[in-house]
């Protein structure tokens, strides 16, 4: 095809607006490539300026924070209106299905006014579409998730597969969000005083940014992960995995561990994520020294007994460990992906670390022959079948057909798996669980059948990782220890800065009520300032954990309010930094567990 100069002034656009910020959503490159090396035709209507701007003016209530999901790009002009009516805070997520379209919208159009907005984000089916589970993941979150829309373009009636999918992928992370919440109140508890007890040893340990760049460029083809977790269908085939040590990296969670260490298997690599993990699933002398990954909030007991490395993951927030690593590495610490088990953190790990063929065993994700675990999780077969009997809710499809009883929360971790699957189809994935769940996009086979299949290689990847020294040397580390030595300061340092917020939140107040619209910017721009603290300030992710249920509320009476009311907003605002000056109260009597 021949490219236009249009064309390239609109993909440098596309460019610049992402900075190399991020290479899933960067399509300038690969589009052009697509463009250069192939012809074709589309048979979208474009619509004439004033029907693009009827359309676009069904959206100018200017709901705060509203994302808008929109099946189609047309020639743009659709988007264009759509970003003119709508403010600031909205978002526009486009998913293009007709790449022959796009291409030549991109060649004819000159769309650099408004291509490179900050506020758009597009998806071309071919180019980047792999990258949608992950794009609704971040885009969708607790804020905003009861306001998301999900339009299709005028001209793009017949994409009916394309709307189910996106429409279930919205609906299953709107199905997250919720249970997330549930999720985060009932646990944060946990979680705040384990990061506190934790801290000390995550920064003596590693990070998974190291695991990572040790093992992701080792030639791994014939040798694939294989993720052990601890569904009933464990109890058929966990002495077949014998076959697979050296010849496959073995990931092992937490509650198929001692399952695992009774057959004698030996993991490579064992995941705990949850912060309230019984240590009961911990209680084989050898545990201790299997290497694990570890999110930063896991029940102190497990850590103080544990004697392998630890490489600890990220949770996308500016807190100490991540404020050093960026002043030390240039880097944050690495997150993992996760729907919610650690089955799925396990599965992010596998394709982090480059494995092109993920194998599956004991991923039930259903009440195989009434039990919910293989019998070693928790050593009580009665507990394990009277928990299954309560717990069933609901039916997902079996993997030898018909139907199979499962809960909801389990049924979210299997879609999980199905749009990780969708995402990623360079990876090979395949259930030898031999029971539970059908995990649609996998190759069912049983395990012995994908050893002699796919484990053809020998490596000895555990070695590899023991090896791996601390994250930080002893003299970073003593600068860190030192900064934490001088928390309760820094905690009265940080009140000091939300009261100055709640005092600009005042005076924005009185300048809206009085129309004096330069100290309304004035005080706006101070607000902003408070308002993020989370990205300047390192201790701000703990004292947030110590107000979770009234950030909750907040945000809930703000989603109420009317979409215009911005002293709803102020008020709302004021009310947030109070809580967290509660909680930096509470926060104080509990910094003795740095100690």
């Amino acid at each position: 095809m021949i490219l236009t100069d249009i064309f390239y002034r609109n993909v440098n656009a596309i460019r610049n607006r992402y900075n190399d910020d991020s290479s899933l959503l960067n399509i300038s490159d690969k589009i052009t490539d697509y463009a250069l090396n192939n012809d074709g035709e589309s048979m979208i209507p474009y619509p004439t300026d004033e029907y693009a701007s009827a359309w676009a003016d069904n959206f100018k209530e200017q709901v705060v924070d509203r994302p808008f999901f929109i099946i189609g790009f047309s020639d743009g002009q659709f988007i264009r209106k759509l970003l003119n009516n709508t403010n600031k805070t909205n978002y526009i997520y486009a998913y293009e299905p007709d790449i022959y379209s796009f291409i030549n919208v991109l060649n004819v159009y000159d769309m650099t006014d408004f291509i490179d907005s900050k506020r758009l984000v597009i998806c071309v089916e071919g180019i980047n579409d792999d990258s949608l589970f992950d794009i609704i993941h971040c885009a969708v979150h607790y804020g905003n998730y009861r306001k998301l829309l999900l339009c299709v373009l005028p001209g793009y009636g017949d994409f009916k597969q394309t709307y189910d999918k996106l429409y279930t992928m919205l609906s299953y992370r709107v199905e997250m969000v919720a249970m997330e919440k549930t999720t985060e109140i009932q646990l944060v508890g946990h979680m705040r005083k384990n990061l506190l007890l934790n801290m000390k040893d995550v920064i003596s340990q590693r990070s998974i940014n190291q695991l990572v760049e040790v093992v992701q460029n080792i030639d791994k083809s014939g040798y694939p992960a294989v993720i052990v977790s601890a569904g009933p269908s464990l109890d058929k085939n966990i002495y077949e995995l014998k076959k697979a040590e050296k010849r496959a990296f073995i990931i092992v969670v937490d509650t198929a561990l001692k399952a695992a260490l009774r057959a004698g298997i030996t993991p490579d690599l064992t995941v705990c994520v949850d912060p309230r993990k019984e240590i009961i699933f911990f209680k084989h002398e050898d545990v201790k020294n299997v290497p694990a990954v570890f999110e930063m909030d896991v029940p102190h007991e497990i850590i103080r007994n544990h004697i392998g490395n630890r490489f600890y993951a990220g949770n996308d927030e500016l807190d100490v460990p991540n404020y050093y690593r960026q002043k030390f590495c240039g880097s944050d610490y690495s997150t993992l992906a996760t729907g919610g088990s650690v089955a799925n953190t396990a599965f992010s790990l596998a394709i982090t670390l480059g494995f092109k063929t993920v194998i599956l065993i004991g991923q039930d994700l259903a009440f195989t022959d009434g039990r919910g675990h293989t019998k070693d999780a928790y050593d009580d077969e009665k507990k394990n079948i009277m928990d299954a009997q309560e717990e069933m809710n609901c039916e997902v499809e079996s993997i030898d057909g018909g139907m199979v009883k499962t809960e909801v929360r389990m049924r979210a971790y299997l879609k999980w798996f199905e749009n990780k699957i969708i995402s990623h189809p360079d990876v090979k994935v395949i259930d030898a669980t031999e029971g539970g769940a059908l995990i649609h996009g996998s190759t069912v086979m049983t395990l012995a059948e994908a050893i002699d299949r796919e484990c053809i290689k020998k490596l000895d990847l555990k070695t590899i990782i023991t090896n791996i020294e601390p994250q930080f040397t002893p003299k970073e580390q003593e600068e860190i220890y030192s900064y934490l030595t001088g928390t309760e300061g820094e905690l009265n340092r940080i009140k000091g800065l939300l009261d100055d917020g709640i005092r600009a939140y005042d005076r924005l107040a009185y300048a809206l009520n009085s129309g004096d619209n330069l100290l309304a910017r004035a005080e706006l721009e101070k607000v902003g300032i408070t308002n993020n603290l989370d990205k300047n300030e390192p201790l701000f992710s703990l004292i947030r954990k110590y107000a979770v249920e009234e950030q909750y509320r907040v945000n809930d009476e703000l989603s109420e309010s009317e979409a215009d009311d911005s002293m709803a907003a102020v008020n709302s605002g004021i009310e947030l930094l109070k809580s967290y000056i509660k909680g930096i109260e509470k926060m104080k009597e509990d910094i003795h567990l740095l100690n």
